[in-house]
């Protein structure tokens, strides 16, 4: 024991090598599932256009977003990165490592006798809980690139200020800066209003006078104050929304004016439950019972990699700052004053166009609202732990904890976007090999939405992106999920309206003119196309079996030449040797009557020791092999679909009386049929 602490002891590390620090903490928190990641949510719309419609159109797709002037950002970063999931992964981390670094220098020059608080601050900040996002890492690009040029242009204003040498390039550099990110992403505008405190605390040093300092305070920040002033202007009376509406117009504003009493008493409400819930409530997610549970490996893989997150924290901050001593003055009125002005009116731009966190129907897209108020509730965070310990090595401890308590919530987080994606690719790959082309206007129909963190906008912009229909005007399909369209399933099978649009795409279809998708891999199943035919269909929720009724495979077209794969450069390569290429596969020969297909496709799965873990899906097969004259294996596949999945009879025996009908005449044919209809039951399902 005498050694190890002797060694520990002996490790020397500086306070310079602090941003590999939170470099290796970021790759904790969010980089060791990265490869696991796809596109999520938000992201597709950027996706869509850009790999569909090329990256130039992005000009087109920021306009109707409302944010015309992040266009060049976009394009950029497609150009940089393509349209691989993990690159985009490892700009977002490094994006908000920097972001945290330059955080952490901009701090240092603020209160450059409280490195270690302000060390405490950066480290939270790094990985605060409140932000659910990351992982729509394309859409993340826009809030991280943002506050790294607000950081930065704080940090060059701080230089400004605080040298005598190159003020006036530092100047205009922090000035470009502000310009960029107030026109690039409207989130931190409101934060720009701090530059005034800021430059009265960094001259406090050199102007003694206060009406000096103040003179001098404006005179610094004129230049600042003018980018504002440009973006204000513009924004209110120079921006031209598009046709489908400026969906970040500053309704509140305008409702302030005209009535200040009642619109003044819903802000201070709303600030107040939002404050508290990104300075406080947020940390409730990072400690929850499920970590703790040991139930899986998994559960001991974020534990591993949260005590590594502990002791590269805890080993940090104590060789660099456990030996300073606090200062006379103790370090609260300014920070908390800081604190609480960043969390205010960071979201305060939130509050102008009538949203607010508390109400918002997705905690996962409310998050973005609050990413600049998690600085602000970070130096809070560092204020609380450094007046409430005395110990110097307790605090670390504290703040150590938190760090490795935010990398687990984040990593377990990630698990399941990770899990988001793996059924992403799932579908678009089954979805092709099933359906290989789709007649234009097809609405694609779920009972309910079948991939997290998405939404119905998304999963029709990766539907179609999966077809690569190159540049299109109006979208050729569109998703809907059931239950948000109409719940009546005689109305919907009479024929509604389906209509669905998002930025400059607008479908308008008929509920007449659907495919109805049953997906449900976690149930080890396949993607399942459903026909009127599967009306008896046990596996599926009663309002699917009603819907099958109206799921029209007459629109699945076939294609010349080899079956289409999803685009390589999003999904990857296409593995054809599962068991779902192959049921898939029967299951669109079996549409096309190609009886012989059927037989090749499951001679080649049992030579790749392929087989399915639902008895459904024999049923193909066994309509295959019953149409070729095999009535011996149609016997083995029904007797081992029957055993294998219960409830299946009914749909077993509606595949024997459809081969009753239609199978040619042999000797076997009869006695097969007669022997297994009655070992079924199937009198009772007629």
């Amino acid at each position: 024991m005498k050694n190890i602490r002797a060694r520990f002891q002996n490790i020397v590390i500086k306070e310079n090598l602090t941003p590999l620090a939170f470099l290796l903490v970021a790759i904790f928190g969010f980089g060791l599932l990265a490869n696991r990641l796809g596109f999520y949510q938000d992201d597709w719309p950027y996706v869509f256009y850009a790999f569909n419609k090329g990256i130039p159109s992005l000009t087109i797709e920021m306009y109707y977003d409302s944010r015309p002037n992040a266009a060049w950002l976009y394009i950029s970063l497609f150009r940089l990165l393509g349209f691989n999931p993990l690159a985009w992964h490892i700009a977002a981390l490094m994006a908000r490592w920097l972001t945290a670094t330059t955080v952490w220098y901009f701090l240092k020059l603020l209160w450059p006798s409280r490195r270690r608080e302000v060390a405490f601050a950066a480290f939270i900040f790094l990985v605060h809980p409140f932000f659910l996002i990351q992982s729509y890492a394309v859409n993340a690009m826009l809030y991280w690139s943002g506050f790294l040029f607000f950081a930065l242009s704080l940090y060059l204003m701080a230089r400004a200020v605080t040298t005598d040498r190159h003020r006036i390039p530092l100047t205009a550099a922090a000035v470009l800066l502000e310009g960029l990110h107030l026109f690039t992403a409207e989130y931190f505008v409101g934060m720009t209003l701090i530059r005034p405190l800021i430059l009265y605390w960094l001259l406090s040093e050199k102007v003694g006078k206060i009406r000096a300092r103040v003179s001098k305070t404006l005179l610094n920040w004129l230049p600042y104050l003018a980018a504002l002033a440009a973006y204000i202007i513009w924004r209110m009376f120079l921006y031209i929304p598009p046709p489908i509406g400026d969906r970040n117009s500053p309704k509140i504003l305008f409702a302030l004016l005209e009535n200040p009493l009642e619109t003044g008493w819903l802000l201070i409400r709303t600030a107040l439950q939002d404050s508290i819930i990104v300075i406080f409530t947020s940390w409730q997610r990072a400690l929850t019972p499920e970590l703790f549970s040991f139930a899986t490996i998994f559960n001991f893989f974020v534990l591993f990699v949260g005590a590594l997150a502990f002791l590269a924290t805890f080993l940090h901050l104590t060789k660099t700052h456990n030996a300073e001593t606090s200062a006379e003055k103790r370090w609260l009125v300014s920070p908390l004053t800081l604190g609480l002005l960043i969390v205010l009116l960071g979201m305060a731009p939130l509050w102008i166009i009538g949203q607010d966190i508390v109400t918002h129907k997705n905690e996962f897209a409310g998050s973005r609202f609050g990413i600049g108020a998690t600085l602000g509730a970070s130096l809070i965070f560092a204020v609380i732990v450094e007046n409430m310990i005395d110990n110097a090595r307790k605090k670390i401890a504290a703040i150590a904890l938190c760090v490795a308590l935010a990398v687990g919530m984040h990593l377990t987080l990630e698990r399941e976007f990770a899990y988001s994606w793996e059924k992403q690719e799932r579908l678009a790959r089954e979805l092709l090999w099933r359906a290989p082309a789709l007649e234009p206007g097809t609405a694609i129909v779920t009972d309910e939405e079948i991939l997290g963190f998405m939404g119905s906008y998304s999963v029709a912009y990766s539907l179609i992106t999966t077809y690569q229909p190159g540049d299109i005007s109006e979208p050729p399909y569109w998703y809907f999920p059931f239950y948000y369209t109409n719940p009546n399933t005689d109305d919907f099978l009479a024929g509604i309206p389906l209509e669905g649009s998002k930025l400059t795409m607008d479908f308008k279809g008929d509920s007449r003119k659907m495919i109805l998708l049953s997906f449900n891999p976690e149930m080890q199943r396949c993607l399942w196309i459903l026909q009127p035919q599967d009306a008896n269909l046990r596996l599926v929720s009663d309002d699917m079996r009603r819907l099958s009724a109206g799921s029209d495979i007459a629109l699945i077209k076939p294609v010349e030449g080899e079956s289409p794969t999803p685009p390589e450069e999003i999904y990857g390569k296409t593995n054809t040797q599962t068991w779902c290429y192959y049921f898939e596969q029967a299951d669109l020969a079996r549409q096309y009557q190609e009886w012989d297909e059927i037989v090749r496709l499951w001679n080649e799965a049992e030579a790749n020791s392929e087989r399915p873990d639902n008895g459904f899906e024999y049923i193909p097969f066994i309509e295959g092999f019953g149409q070729t004259g095999d009535w011996d294996k149609v016997k083995e596949m029904t007797k081992f679909a029957n055993r294998v999945t219960a409830g299946l009879e009914p749909s077993l025996c509606g595949a024997l009386n459809r081969l009753a009908e239609s199978a040619p005449a042999t000797d076997k044919k009869e006695a097969a049929l007669n022997g297994l209809k009655e070992n079924l039951n199937c009198e009772v399902y007629q």
